[in-house]
């Protein structure tokens, strides 16, 4: 499959879910029409546009005719790719167990090392910011509960 084949079925792949997102906030109830129904329906709205515009842009763009249709290439280190394919099936089915922070405290390092980060204090850095992060704006602030162990 070309590169371009693969551009144009995902652009029209996410088309139809901006679509069907939009659509799916009738069912929503009357009490959430003015407020969460609303942004969804942006959502689903921004998204069809920008799968549009770009849509418009890739069919418009033209191959020169003496090189062949670029080949896809999933990826480019396949150890890297399925390393970390695995390492995400890992995560998630470790998140009921051990829950968020504590699979997260295990997963970002490792991944980050995976994936060719080599210096340990920017791995520590980013990893404890980004669940500082998390940890302030999504569990504090927005009071989103996040996935609890059964462990702990």
């Amino acid at each position: 499959m070309s590169r371009r084949v693969a551009e144009v079925l995902l652009l029209s792949g996410f088309l139809v879910l901006a679509v069907l997102l939009f659509r799916s906030t009738a069912s929503y109830p009357e009490s959430v029409q003015g407020s969460t129904a609303m942004y969804v329906r942006f959502l689903g709205a921004a998204l069809g546009l920008l799968c549009t515009l770009e849509l418009i842009f890739t069919l418009k763009k033209r191959r020169d005719d003496d090189n062949p249709p670029e080949k896809m290439n999933i990826a480019v280190n396949p150890v890297r790719f399925w390393g970390l394919f695995l390492l995400l099936v890992i995560y998630c089915a470790a998140l009921s167990t051990l829950g968020f922070y504590l699979t997260s405290i295990l997963f970002l390092p490792v991944s980050m090392v995976l994936l060719g980060a080599r210096k340990p204090l920017t791995i520590v850095l980013t990893s404890g910011g980004v669940l500082l992060f998390v940890y302030f704006i999504f569990a504090r602030l927005l009071e989103v509960s996040l996935p609890m162990g059964t462990l702990f």
